[in-house]
């Protein structure tokens, strides 16, 4: 995914948790509403932002796998 459509979407998520409320129903709406609408939100997009946000989601992928097999290693 293009850097800053991950941006963009990220901006229309924090606009719509800010108008909606952070409950577990609105955050689903969210993150339709963002897969929806994030060309209107393209002029606020960051491309650096992007890139980490999706740095982001890859080491936390990637990390969750290694603490499994690091504290099986560690109980013996």
């Amino acid at each position: 995914m293009r850097s800053l459509k991950v941006s963009a979407m990220y901006a229309a998520y924090v606009w719509f948790t800010g108008c909606n409320g952070e409950e577990a129903e609105s955050q689903k709406e969210a993150v339709l509403f963002a897969h929806e609408h994030w060309k209107e939100f393209l002029p606020c997009a960051h491309q650096g932002l992007g890139r980490l946000l999706i740095r982001i989601a890859g080491k936390q992928k990637r990390g969750s796998r290694r603490r499994k097999d690091t504290a099986g290693t560690i109980a013996g």
